[in-house]
């Protein structure tokens, strides 16, 4: 008997990517570091890298993730051991403006810089915050060569002041202040120069956690409210996305938070996405490539500093 051959089909994989994934661990676990982009690599300075029980260590170090080769690398050590760390880069240049020192979380107001591409490089001081404007857990926007700080903590309170560091003439000077004082608050920018700040901490309570988001147009004089977030939460891991604000995770009362959310500015609409695989405090977020990056953090409110690295993509997720 005869039998016809025949081809076996090609398996298919039609599945859609899932809009969160995780990355490769970070070399040592970190809480509250300060986290930006800088260009197409992610950097985390300082931050807790033990727990209560290892003795609660604020490290110097600094790493940098690579994306595309998804391999971690060791920069230069910071200057000074932060958390809460308002840090920005721009061009090969990584900025810390301020933090919080010791276990006692004492807001400072120095700054300093990193030029990656000098050789070897080194970090150099730059001129302090003003005289009692010291503070960490600032909301932080880059706008080359604007650096603007949107509220903070400074040792004892919640701030609504909010700071404009210009890095081509090393200087400083103050925006409108927020209508009320803000911590660990979600900001960004808009393509017409809109400063937008949402929810944030009151004070230095998880338990004062806000919803109401404010926008500060190019050349107004105060604040204007906007729609509140669905949630209230500060310390979101935030970044702009597609002209978009992602908030994923963050604080509220006695827990923290896996739900994630996005604003659209133009629409002054909030829309509910994915929640993050894990609840996740303290830690910072910065979009590379349309993709937000979470490096470490902690699952808890508690001193658990984590090493791990979630990715979120708003173009991977279904209606």
């Amino acid at each position: 008997m005869l039998v016809a051959a025949c081809s076996s089909p090609v398996p298919r994989n039609d599945a859609r990517p899932e809009p969160w994934t995780e990355g490769p661990a970070l070399p040592s676990p970190r809480l509250e570091a300060g986290v930006t982009a800088l260009g197409q690599r992610l950097v985390v300075v300082g931050g807790f890298d033990q727990n209560v029980a290892q003795g609660l260590r604020i490290t110097m170090d600094v790493t940098m993730f690579d994306p595309v080769m998804r391999t971690w690398s060791a920069l230069h050590p910071a200057p000074v051991a932060w958390t809460h760390t308002n840090l920005a880069g721009s061009s090969a240049t990584i900025y810390m403006l301020g933090g919080h020192e010791t276990q006692q979380f004492t807001a400072k107001g120095e700054a300093y810089a990193l030029d990656t591409d000098s050789s070897p490089p080194q970090w150099r001081q730059l001129r302090s915050m003003p005289p009692g404007q010291e503070r960490g857990a600032s909301g932080v926007i880059v706008a080359p060569p604007h650096i603007y700080l949107i509220g903070g903590a400074s040792t004892n309170a919640a701030l609504a002041t909010c700071l404009d560091y210009d890095f081509s003439s090393d200087t400083w000077s103050m925006l409108p202040a927020l209508p009320a004082p803000r911590s660990h608050p979600a900001v960004m920018r808009m393509s017409d120069g809109t400063l937008i700040a949402a929810g944030g901490l009151a004070s230095l309570d998880s338990s004062s956690a806000a919803a109401e988001v404010w926008a500060l147009p190019p050349g107004a004089l105060q604040w204007q409210p906007r729609t509140s977030m669905p949630s209230p939460r500060g310390g979101c891991a935030y970044g702009t996305v597609l002209g978009q604000l992602v908030c994923a995770g963050g604080e509220l009362g006695l827990a923290a938070l896996s739900t994630t959310e996005s604003y659209d500015p133009v629409g002054d609409k909030w829309t509910s996405l994915p929640s993050m695989p894990e609840a996740r405090a303290g830690t910072q977020g910065a979009v590379i490539a349309n993709r937000l990056y979470i490096p470490g953090g902690s699952a808890s409110l508690r001193f658990e500093p984590t090493n791990q690295l979630y990715m979120f993509s708003l173009l991977d997720v279904t209606e």
